[in-house]
């Protein structure tokens, strides 16, 4: 059963379709120390697709299956979070861009490329991980990278999370965690189970009393760019 390095964490995946496999490919590695496996039944694939109101290949089911039970397992024993967003990196610098699907998550990242061109690398444009590792947290593409499949095998610290709103003008504040908490929550995967909460709730506060989180309205233009990059990079003069 091949091995695969996601999150910095060796996993052991066999799945049963080819189109799962070639997803994962780019994240095989020849590490033989397991993390731990995940197993994806047929019996399951089957259950998640009668479910489903939309009629997606088995493929899509599976892969989303084995998405769901990384995380569970990265939120139950090593310190990791799913966070819904658009993230690259600058200059080795995470930048994380949140907001509701079809806010403009990946136009406003796709407006870094053009403004910072070749030094903008995108970590995932659609389901990044966070994980701390040590006293610093890092972002880290993986195989789902959203209907663009815009992402790269990387990782990065986080430099900056921003909650994207449309807006005329482009303005930008630090907030609170307590400010933008509804959104938060809308971005990360919010278990059932009580322990499981209490430990993205804990990790969530770590997380954001070492990362700075903004409020960015933003329109699509260079600008917009400049106001966010700006802020991250001038903290002490907002």
């Amino acid at each position: 059963m091949p091995n695969y390095k996601i999150a910095d964490l060796c996993i052991k995946i066999n799945p049963i379709y080819e189109k799962t496999r070639q997803r994962l490919t780019p994240y095989l590695t020849v590490d033989s120390d397991t993390d731990f496996e995940i197993t994806v039944t047929a019996s399951e694939i089957t259950e998640k697709k009668s479910l489903s109101k939309i009629a997606y290949p088995e493929s899509e089911h599976e892969s989303s299956l084995i998405l769901t039970k990384l995380c569970n397992k990265l939120l139950e024993c090593f310190n990791g979070f799913f966070f819904h967003s658009s993230s690259l990196m600058l200059d080795g610098e995470g930048y994380v861009f949140t907001a509701p699907s079809g806010t403009g998550k990946s136009t406003h990242t796709a407006l870094w490329q053009k403004h910072f061109g070749s030094k903008v690398i995108m970590i995932n444009d659609d389901k990044p991980l966070i994980r701390r590792s040590g006293k610093d947290f890092f972002i880290y593409g993986t195989p789902w990278m959203g209907k663009s499949n815009i992402g790269n095998n990387i990782k990065s610290k986080v430099k900056a999370v921003f909650v994207l709103k449309r807006g005329e003008q482009n303005s930008v504040k630090r907030v609170s965690i307590g400010e933008v908490f509804k959104e938060i929550l809308e971005a990360t995967v919010v278990p059932t189970d009580k322990a499981m909460m209490s430990n993205l709730l804990e990790l969530l506060d770590e997380f954001f009393s070492k990362v700075p989180i903004y409020l960015l309205y933003c329109n699509i233009s260079d600008e917009a760019v400049i106001t966010a990059y700006n802020a991250a990079n001038n903290q002490n003069n907002l």
